[in-house]
């Protein structure tokens, strides 16, 4: 999963970098793909903690979230502008966006009017690729009449000034556009960069509903505070993230978030050689689930054998599972559960 940071100048994305990953901003401007910077954040998780213990497995792998901050190019984005719309070629391919908004002395933007501000850039950039895409079409007499009626009603609607994660579009639609990146389909969290005192707080209703009116959730996080616990051991981060009444560092509780928003499950797969955490997306089959592990595996899918992590924890081993009547065979449309447990078997 890679998700990457953007907004205004001076609205401290590359803090929200560092207290996320611990890794400090890229020095100075930059320009083209040299302009990312990308920081892991592995998923704090006691099932797969569990899992390596009891199997003894020599190697750990948990999931693991993609941030990329970007460096600066005071070329490309005037003061007061609400994004750098150079970004726009290197935020394509993300999963998922990090729309950091401000709220700390010095920096205080509102929250509705500045996810207002970014989603309109973005939903500029999609009208006019779809529109280059539609001037195309109209000079290939060879092109498919299904992908013009399409990019008729993208184009409508964003015309509209709506983010296309409101629209319904069908399968068929969405085969059509998996290539085009647009920008405004992506999940977005709107990320407040606020004070220590207000880090707890909750936001109001109106900007709640103003927020989720775009299909947007919120997550905040005071960087500065955060980006100290790094220069902390162990026992002295939870101490001071017991004094600020916070219950875990930040990092932690952005992949619950992003979890949440983009509907994640994590399944395993764990023996003596190895505990691996996976994420998917929550309704996807074991055929999904195998292709996330490898696309030969998937390619070559014959049955899954499945058991629930509840179950594999009360009886602590194979055998026993099996001796238990847990252990389930499950065929390529089986849909997976969060804490799913699976063996793949195949033939290639």
């Amino acid at each position: 999963m890679k998700t990457g940071i953007i907004g205004a100048r001076g609205a401290g994305k590359s803090t929200v970098f560092h207290a996320l990953t611990g890794l400090a901003p890229i020095p100075g401007a930059a320009e083209g793909k040299n302009r990312a910077r990308p920081g892991q954040i592995k998923v704090a998780d006691p099932r797969l903690d569990f899992l390596e213990a009891t199997y003894g497995s020599k190697k750990k792998v948990p999931v693991e979230l993609t941030v990329l901050d970007f460096a600066p190019n005071p070329k490309e984005q005037k003061e007061g502008a609400a994004l750098d719309v150079s970004l726009i070629p290197l935020i394509r391919d993300l999963d998922a966006l990090l729309v950091v908004v401000p709220q700390f002395a010095g920096m205080n933007r509102e929250l509705a009017a500045t996810i207002e501000s970014i989603e309109g850039e973005l939903v500029f950039a999609d009208f006019d690729q779809a529109e280059r895409r539609m001037e195309r079409i109209r000079k290939d007499r060879s092109a498919s009449d299904f992908e013009k009626a399409a990019l008729e009603k993208v184009i409508k609607w964003l015309e509209e000034g709506k983010p296309l994660r409101l629209l319904e579009l069908t399968p068929q639609e969405l085969q059509t556009f998996s290539s085009f990146g647009f920008l405004s389909r992506k999940p977005a969290l709107a990320v407040v960069n606020c004070e220590m005192e207000a880090a707890a707080a909750d936001i109001t209703d109106a900007e709640r509903t103003a927020i989720r009116a775009r299909g947007l959730d919120v997550f905040r996080l005071a960087a500065a505070f955060e980006a100290e616990l790094w220069e902390l051991d162990e026992a002295g981060q939870c101490e001071m993230l017991k004094e600020a009444g916070l219950d875990a560092p930040a990092r932690d509780r952005l992949i619950s978030a992003l979890y949440k928003h983009l509907g994640l499950i994590t399944f395993y797969t764990a023996g003596e050689p190895e505990a691996h955490g996976w994420s998917l997306r929550r309704g996807d089959t074991a055929l999904d689930a195998a292709a996330e592990i490898h696309s030969d595996i998937a390619r070559g899918f014959i049955r899954a054998e499945v058991v629930s992590f509840e179950d594999f924890a009360a009886l602590k081993s194979d055998a026993k599972v099996k001796e238990a009547g847990k252990l389930r065979l499950e065929g390529k449309d089986y849909v997976m559960r969060d804490g799913d447990i699976i063996h793949i078997r195949f033939k290639v």
